[in-house]
């Protein structure tokens, strides 16, 4: 009966080990599941709308108008949080008329700004840091862009002055991150060129989508 009893309880105590050990394998995975799921998805790519102001000049004059345009933007994940996105998009961005020049001369311009930039993108996450339940995350973007501006001047009574100028600078940028799923809403401001006399602020939403 001893020797019975002695070899049911040893089955006993390794059914519990083995129990113990599943369990363990399985609070694991359940655990680093999360963070598996975030690493599958190594790129995104999505939509912007934005609203530009934008600052130009023509002739020593100085000049600002407003126009809101889509972008299209891509990203990959470098590691956890940290990314390298590269961005367009294109702006009607100045439609003026009758825009007082040097002495008597008046003039219309109409400009359309098309930009690239490529950023490196830093996210912080607040459900880590309050514990929300909710996932949201505050980002900072810095990088380089390069713009192309084709500009019409009319001025009045002599005719049309078309131009073309090259632009290239740095951007700077941070917004706030929601994660719905394998799709990512977020609200974002930049400014490009900081210090020159074009310089230009983006503000905007965008939809992106993880894969």
């Amino acid at each position: 009966m001893s020797v019975a009893h002695g070899s049911g309880l040893a089955r006993s105590v390794r059914t519990i080990i083995r129990v113990a050990i599943c369990c363990c394998a399985g609070s694991i995975s359940a655990a680093e599941a999360p963070k598996e799921a975030d690493a599958a998805h190594r790129f995104y790519a999505g939509v912007s709308l934005g609203s530009l102001k934008f600052h130009d000049s023509y002739g020593g004059v100085k000049f600002e108008d407003s126009s809101a345009a889509l972008g299209v933007f891509g990203g990959a994940n470098l590691k956890d949080r940290l990314s390298l996105e590269l961005s367009f998009d294109s702006f009607a961005a100045i439609d003026l008329h009758d825009v007082a020049g040097s002495g008597v001369t008046r003039f219309d311009v109409e400009s359309r700004r098309r930009t690239a930039a490529l950023s490196v993108v830093r996210e912080v996450s607040m459900r880590d840091i309050f514990e929300w339940r909710r996932d949201w995350r505050v980002f900072g973007t810095a990088g380089v862009y390069r713009t192309n501006i084709d500009r019409t001047v009319n001025t009045l009574g002599v005719g049309e002055s078309p131009s073309s100028e090259g632009i290239t600078g740095m951007v700077l940028g941070l917004g706030v991150l929601y994660k719905v799923g394998p799709v990512d809403l977020r609200g974002y401001f930049r400014e490009f060129g900081v210090l020159d006399d074009k310089e230009a602020r983006d503000i905007g939403v965008a939809v992106q989508r993880r894969f």
